[in-house]
Protein backbone atom coordinates (compact mmCIF):
# COMPACT_ATOMS: atom_id res chain seq x y z
CA UNK A 1 0.00 0.00 0.00
CA UNK A 2 0.98 3.51 -0.42
CA UNK A 3 2.38 5.72 1.92
CA UNK A 4 -0.68 8.50 1.98
CA UNK A 5 -3.61 5.89 1.85
CA UNK A 6 -1.84 3.94 5.00
CA UNK A 7 -1.72 7.18 6.55
CA UNK A 8 -5.06 8.36 6.13
CA UNK A 9 -6.02 4.62 7.75
CA UNK A 10 -4.28 5.38 10.47
CA UNK A 11 -5.05 8.47 11.02
CA UNK A 12 -8.32 7.23 11.49
CA UNK A 13 -7.72 4.79 13.40
CA UNK A 14 -6.39 7.73 16.05
CA UNK A 15 -9.50 9.71 15.36
CA UNK A 16 -11.19 6.81 16.32
CA UNK A 17 -9.49 6.40 19.81
CA UNK A 18 -10.06 10.51 20.50
CA UNK A 19 -13.86 9.95 19.46
CA UNK A 20 -14.22 7.05 22.05
CA UNK A 21 -12.88 9.23 24.60
CA UNK A 22 -14.45 12.39 24.41
CA UNK A 23 -17.68 10.45 24.24
CA UNK A 24 -16.83 8.92 27.80
CA UNK A 25 -16.38 12.78 28.47
CA UNK A 26 -19.32 14.03 27.27
CA UNK A 27 -21.21 11.37 29.63
CA UNK A 28 -19.66 12.74 32.56
CA UNK A 29 -18.55 15.89 31.62
CA UNK A 30 -20.38 19.09 33.65
CA UNK A 31 -19.50 21.76 30.80
CA UNK A 32 -21.00 23.02 27.86
CA UNK A 33 -22.78 19.30 26.18
CA UNK A 34 -22.87 21.77 22.38
CA UNK A 35 -19.11 22.52 22.45
CA UNK A 36 -18.40 19.03 23.53
CA UNK A 37 -21.01 17.07 21.20
CA UNK A 38 -19.88 18.79 18.61
CA UNK A 39 -16.23 17.90 19.05
CA UNK A 40 -16.89 13.99 19.61
CA UNK A 41 -19.66 14.21 16.32
CA UNK A 42 -16.37 15.34 14.16
CA UNK A 43 -13.83 13.86 15.56
CA UNK A 44 -15.83 10.49 14.69
CA UNK A 45 -17.44 12.19 11.15
CA UNK A 46 -14.23 13.92 9.78
CA UNK A 47 -11.83 12.39 11.79
CA UNK A 48 -12.70 8.29 11.44
CA UNK A 49 -15.09 7.97 9.20
CA UNK A 50 -13.29 10.57 6.47
CA UNK A 51 -10.36 9.17 6.63
CA UNK A 52 -10.88 6.07 6.23
CA UNK A 53 -12.93 6.60 3.59
CA UNK A 54 -10.22 8.19 1.87
CA UNK A 55 -7.64 5.89 2.56
CA UNK A 56 -9.37 3.11 0.72
CA UNK A 57 -10.64 4.95 -2.16
CA UNK A 58 -6.59 6.25 -2.73
CA UNK A 59 -6.16 2.41 -2.60
CA UNK A 60 -8.83 0.49 -4.16
CA UNK A 61 -10.60 2.66 -6.50
CA UNK A 62 -7.78 3.22 -9.12
CA UNK A 63 -7.15 -0.35 -9.49
CA UNK A 64 -10.45 -2.06 -9.51
CA UNK A 65 -11.01 0.87 -12.63
CA UNK A 66 -7.35 1.03 -14.30
CA UNK A 67 -7.27 4.03 -14.07
CA UNK A 68 -4.32 5.80 -12.03
CA UNK A 69 -5.06 9.00 -10.30
CA UNK A 70 -3.95 12.09 -12.08
CA UNK A 71 -2.26 14.20 -9.27
CA UNK A 72 -0.83 11.78 -7.04
CA UNK A 73 0.87 15.34 -5.67
CA UNK A 74 -2.77 16.24 -4.37
CA UNK A 75 -3.30 13.57 -2.37
CA UNK A 76 -0.04 14.24 0.11
CA UNK A 77 -1.87 17.96 -0.01
CA UNK A 78 -4.88 16.70 0.83
CA UNK A 79 -3.75 14.80 3.52
CA UNK A 80 -2.29 17.58 5.14
CA UNK A 81 -5.14 19.80 4.41
CA UNK A 82 -7.76 17.67 6.13
CA UNK A 83 -5.87 17.15 9.40
CA UNK A 84 -4.66 20.76 10.13
CA UNK A 85 -8.29 21.45 9.90
CA UNK A 86 -9.75 19.18 11.58
CA UNK A 87 -7.12 19.69 14.29
CA UNK A 88 -7.88 23.10 14.44
CA UNK A 89 -11.66 23.04 14.06
CA UNK A 90 -11.62 20.50 17.23
CA UNK A 91 -8.61 22.59 19.27
CA UNK A 92 -10.59 26.57 18.75
CA UNK A 93 -14.12 24.90 19.47
CA UNK A 94 -12.64 23.52 22.99
CA UNK A 95 -11.40 27.12 23.55
CA UNK A 96 -14.65 29.13 23.15
CA UNK A 97 -14.08 29.31 19.10
CA UNK A 98 -18.00 28.48 18.02
CA UNK A 99 -19.32 30.78 20.57
CA UNK A 100 -17.32 33.70 20.99
CA UNK A 101 -16.39 36.28 18.48
CA UNK A 102 -12.80 37.28 18.20
CA UNK A 103 -9.25 35.74 17.32
CA UNK A 104 -10.07 32.26 18.94
CA UNK A 105 -13.58 32.39 16.31
CA UNK A 106 -11.79 33.55 13.46
CA UNK A 107 -8.95 30.94 13.11
CA UNK A 108 -12.41 28.36 13.84
CA UNK A 109 -13.51 29.49 10.54
CA UNK A 110 -10.01 29.27 9.03
CA UNK A 111 -9.92 26.19 9.95
CA UNK A 112 -12.80 25.14 8.80
CA UNK A 113 -12.19 26.60 4.95
CA UNK A 114 -8.79 24.74 5.18
CA UNK A 115 -10.81 21.35 5.79
CA UNK A 116 -13.30 22.05 2.64
CA UNK A 117 -10.29 22.83 0.75
CA UNK A 118 -9.39 19.25 1.26
CA UNK A 119 -12.16 17.57 0.81
CA UNK A 120 -12.97 19.78 -2.53
CA UNK A 121 -9.28 18.44 -3.54
CA UNK A 122 -10.49 14.47 -2.64
CA UNK A 123 -13.34 15.23 -5.24
CA UNK A 124 -11.07 16.38 -7.80
CA UNK A 125 -8.53 13.84 -7.29
CA UNK A 126 -10.82 10.71 -7.17
CA UNK A 127 -14.11 11.99 -9.64
CA UNK A 128 -11.54 11.03 -12.89
CA UNK A 129 -11.16 7.88 -11.69
CA UNK A 130 -14.89 6.78 -11.78
CA UNK A 131 -15.30 8.80 -14.52
CA UNK A 132 -16.52 6.58 -17.54
CA UNK A 133 -14.46 7.04 -20.64
CA UNK A 134 -16.18 7.64 -23.85
CA UNK A 135 -15.24 5.97 -27.56
CA UNK A 136 -13.96 8.25 -29.67
CA UNK A 137 -16.29 8.75 -32.40
CA UNK A 138 -15.28 6.59 -35.84
CA UNK A 139 -15.76 8.92 -38.83
CA UNK A 140 -17.60 7.39 -42.05
CA UNK A 141 -15.22 6.70 -44.13
CA UNK A 142 -14.85 8.67 -47.75
CA UNK A 143 -15.19 6.85 -51.05
CA UNK A 144 -11.74 7.33 -52.37
CA UNK A 145 -11.27 6.12 -56.42
CA UNK A 146 -10.66 2.62 -57.34
CA UNK A 147 -6.93 2.56 -58.63
CA UNK A 148 -6.26 0.91 -61.90
CA UNK A 149 -5.03 -3.07 -60.35
CA UNK A 150 -1.50 -3.65 -59.85
CA UNK A 151 0.04 -6.63 -58.66
CA UNK A 152 0.89 -5.82 -55.04
CA UNK A 153 3.96 -7.86 -53.23
CA UNK A 154 3.35 -10.52 -50.94
CA UNK A 155 2.63 -9.13 -47.14
CA UNK A 156 5.14 -10.33 -44.60
CA UNK A 157 3.70 -12.32 -42.16
CA UNK A 158 4.07 -10.91 -38.90
CA UNK A 159 5.06 -12.86 -35.91
CA UNK A 160 1.78 -12.82 -33.61
CA UNK A 161 3.53 -12.01 -29.90
CA UNK A 162 2.63 -15.09 -27.12
CA UNK A 163 1.57 -12.25 -24.63
CA UNK A 164 -0.73 -9.38 -25.57
CA UNK A 165 -1.97 -6.44 -23.60
CA UNK A 166 -5.48 -7.62 -23.56
CA UNK A 167 -4.54 -10.86 -21.48
CA UNK A 168 -5.78 -11.07 -18.21
CA UNK A 169 -2.87 -10.97 -15.65
CA UNK A 170 -3.70 -14.19 -14.27
CA UNK A 171 -3.92 -16.24 -17.51
CA UNK A 172 -0.72 -15.00 -18.31
CA UNK A 173 0.95 -16.52 -15.05
CA UNK A 174 -0.96 -19.56 -15.08
CA UNK A 175 0.17 -20.26 -18.74
CA UNK A 176 3.40 -18.81 -18.55
CA UNK A 177 4.35 -19.27 -14.68
CA UNK A 178 7.75 -18.07 -15.48
CA UNK A 179 6.93 -14.85 -16.26
CA UNK A 180 6.40 -13.80 -12.87
CA UNK A 181 9.94 -12.79 -12.21
CA UNK A 182 9.50 -10.39 -14.96
CA UNK A 183 6.56 -9.30 -13.56
CA UNK A 184 7.87 -8.35 -10.17
CA UNK A 185 11.39 -7.15 -11.63
CA UNK A 186 9.08 -4.88 -13.41
CA UNK A 187 7.33 -2.70 -10.60
CA UNK A 188 4.52 -5.35 -9.71
CA UNK A 189 5.57 -6.64 -6.33
CA UNK A 190 2.15 -7.57 -5.68
CA UNK A 191 2.21 -10.60 -7.65
CA UNK A 192 4.83 -12.73 -5.26
CA UNK A 193 1.91 -12.59 -3.01
CA UNK A 194 -0.29 -15.99 -4.22
CA UNK A 195 -3.36 -13.63 -2.85
CA UNK A 196 -2.96 -11.22 -5.34
CA UNK A 197 -3.11 -13.45 -7.84
CA UNK A 198 -6.02 -15.33 -7.16
CA UNK A 199 -7.98 -12.05 -6.75
CA UNK A 200 -6.62 -8.62 -8.40
CA UNK A 201 -4.99 -10.28 -11.02
CA UNK A 202 -8.36 -12.15 -12.51
CA UNK A 203 -9.90 -8.94 -12.99
CA UNK A 204 -7.23 -6.84 -14.28
CA UNK A 205 -5.61 -7.17 -18.31
CA UNK A 206 -1.89 -6.33 -18.35
CA UNK A 207 -2.22 -2.80 -20.28
CA UNK A 208 -4.73 -1.85 -17.47
CA UNK A 209 -1.86 -2.90 -14.68
CA UNK A 210 0.41 -1.24 -16.44
CA UNK A 211 -1.45 1.65 -16.30
CA UNK A 212 -2.07 1.53 -13.03
CA UNK A 213 1.46 0.91 -11.61
CA UNK A 214 2.66 3.25 -14.32
CA UNK A 215 4.48 1.11 -16.56
CA UNK A 216 5.47 1.57 -20.42
CA UNK A 217 2.48 -1.37 -21.92
CA UNK A 218 4.33 -1.51 -25.20
CA UNK A 219 8.20 -1.80 -23.51
CA UNK A 220 6.58 -4.39 -20.92
CA UNK A 221 5.08 -6.13 -23.19
CA UNK A 222 8.21 -6.23 -25.23
CA UNK A 223 10.43 -7.81 -22.04
CA UNK A 224 8.17 -10.25 -21.71
CA UNK A 225 7.69 -11.86 -25.18
CA UNK A 226 11.41 -11.66 -25.19
CA UNK A 227 11.71 -13.52 -22.34
CA UNK A 228 9.67 -16.24 -24.41
CA UNK A 229 11.63 -16.07 -27.14
CA UNK A 230 14.98 -16.55 -25.01
CA UNK A 231 13.58 -19.76 -22.88
CA UNK A 232 13.61 -17.80 -20.22
CA UNK A 233 10.30 -19.01 -19.60
CA UNK A 234 8.17 -21.38 -20.96
CA UNK A 235 4.27 -22.90 -21.49
CA UNK A 236 3.23 -24.50 -18.34
CA UNK A 237 2.84 -28.08 -18.93
CA UNK A 238 -0.58 -29.45 -19.76
CA UNK A 239 -2.00 -32.47 -17.68
CA UNK A 240 -2.39 -35.73 -19.36
CA UNK A 241 -6.02 -36.45 -20.16
CA UNK A 242 -7.39 -39.10 -17.58
CA UNK A 243 -8.11 -42.47 -19.53
CA UNK A 244 -11.62 -42.50 -20.39
CA UNK A 245 -13.52 -44.85 -17.47
CA UNK A 246 -16.52 -47.36 -18.86
CA UNK A 247 -19.92 -46.19 -17.88
CA UNK A 248 -20.85 -48.59 -15.26
CA UNK A 249 -23.92 -50.86 -16.06
CA UNK A 250 -26.99 -51.00 -14.13
CA UNK A 251 -25.62 -53.83 -11.85
CA UNK A 252 -22.85 -51.55 -10.85
CA UNK A 253 -24.82 -48.93 -9.87
CA UNK A 254 -27.39 -51.03 -7.86
CA UNK A 255 -24.59 -52.86 -5.67
CA UNK A 256 -22.88 -49.17 -5.07
CA UNK A 257 -25.47 -47.67 -4.11
CA UNK A 258 -26.48 -51.06 -1.59
CA UNK A 259 -23.45 -50.30 -0.62
CA UNK A 260 -24.86 -47.82 1.72
CA UNK A 261 -26.85 -49.69 3.14
CA UNK A 262 -26.07 -52.75 5.39
CA UNK A 263 -27.44 -56.24 4.91
CA UNK A 264 -29.71 -58.05 8.19
CA UNK A 265 -29.33 -61.55 9.33
CA UNK A 266 -31.76 -63.69 11.28
CA UNK A 267 -31.76 -62.64 15.10
CA UNK A 268 -31.06 -58.63 14.19
CA UNK A 269 -33.51 -56.38 14.32
CA UNK A 270 -34.18 -53.60 11.58
CA UNK A 271 -32.61 -50.58 11.88
CA UNK A 272 -32.61 -47.46 9.60
CA UNK A 273 -30.11 -48.14 7.22
CA UNK A 274 -31.34 -51.88 6.57
CA UNK A 275 -31.90 -52.92 3.04
CA UNK A 276 -35.06 -53.21 2.23
CA UNK A 277 -34.21 -56.71 -0.25
CA UNK A 278 -32.47 -57.92 2.78
CA UNK A 279 -34.82 -57.29 5.14
CA UNK A 280 -37.83 -59.52 2.96
CA UNK A 281 -35.15 -61.92 2.18
CA UNK A 282 -34.44 -62.92 6.22
CA UNK A 283 -37.75 -62.00 7.12
CA UNK A 284 -40.78 -61.99 4.69
CA UNK A 285 -43.20 -61.82 7.34
CA UNK A 286 -42.01 -57.94 6.77
CA UNK A 287 -43.61 -57.65 3.67
CA UNK A 288 -47.01 -57.34 5.39
CA UNK A 289 -45.97 -54.18 6.73
CA UNK A 290 -44.79 -52.47 3.50
CA UNK A 291 -47.48 -53.56 2.11
CA UNK A 292 -49.97 -51.86 4.57
CA UNK A 293 -47.72 -48.67 4.22
CA UNK A 294 -46.55 -48.77 0.36
CA UNK A 295 -49.05 -50.50 -1.26
CA UNK A 296 -48.68 -54.48 -2.99
CA UNK A 297 -46.79 -52.51 -6.17
CA UNK A 298 -43.68 -52.30 -3.86
CA UNK A 299 -43.06 -55.73 -4.35
CA UNK A 300 -42.60 -55.54 -7.83
CA UNK A 301 -39.75 -52.47 -7.96
CA UNK A 302 -36.15 -53.25 -8.23
CA UNK A 303 -35.45 -50.19 -5.91
CA UNK A 304 -35.84 -52.51 -3.23
CA UNK A 305 -32.89 -54.43 -3.95
CA UNK A 306 -30.66 -51.54 -2.47
CA UNK A 307 -32.70 -49.04 -0.66
CA UNK A 308 -32.96 -48.66 2.56
CA UNK A 309 -35.49 -48.70 5.18
CA UNK A 310 -35.28 -44.83 5.93
CA UNK A 311 -35.39 -44.10 2.18
CA UNK A 312 -38.10 -45.91 1.48
CA UNK A 313 -40.26 -44.38 4.50
CA UNK A 314 -39.22 -40.43 3.62
CA UNK A 315 -40.25 -41.13 -0.73
CA UNK A 316 -43.89 -42.48 0.58
CA UNK A 317 -43.39 -39.66 3.59
CA UNK A 318 -43.74 -41.78 6.64
CA UNK A 319 -41.65 -42.06 9.40
CA UNK A 320 -38.99 -44.74 9.47
CA UNK A 321 -39.93 -44.96 13.21
CA UNK A 322 -43.36 -46.15 12.66
CA UNK A 323 -42.60 -49.08 9.80
CA UNK A 324 -39.47 -49.98 12.12
CA UNK A 325 -41.46 -50.58 15.12
CA UNK A 326 -43.85 -52.34 13.79
CA UNK A 327 -41.23 -54.40 11.32
CA UNK A 328 -39.27 -54.98 14.85
CA UNK A 329 -42.45 -56.61 16.86
CA UNK A 330 -42.91 -58.76 14.18
CA UNK A 331 -39.10 -59.69 14.33
CA UNK A 332 -39.81 -59.90 18.24
CA UNK A 333 -42.49 -62.35 17.72
CA UNK A 334 -40.99 -64.73 15.78
CA UNK A 335 -38.07 -65.01 17.63
CA UNK A 336 -40.38 -65.87 21.21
Amino acid sequence: MERYPKLFLLAAIGYLLAGVLMGLHLSHSSGNPYITRFVHVHLNLLGFMAMFIYGVAYHILPRFNAKPIKHPGLVRAQFYLVNAGLIGMVSTALAGGLTEAGLVHVLFILSAVTEATGIVIFAYNIVPVLAMEQPAPIAAPTPAPTPAPTPAPAPAVEETPAVTGDMKVSTTLDKYPGLLDEFVRSGFKALANPAARATFAKIITISQACKVHRVNAEEFLGNLNSALKEGKATAAPQPAAAPAQPEPTAEQKAEETMAKGTKITRGELAEAETLVGSLIEVYPESKTVFEKHYGSGCFSCPGQAFETVSQTAMMHGIEAKIILDEINEIIKSTQS
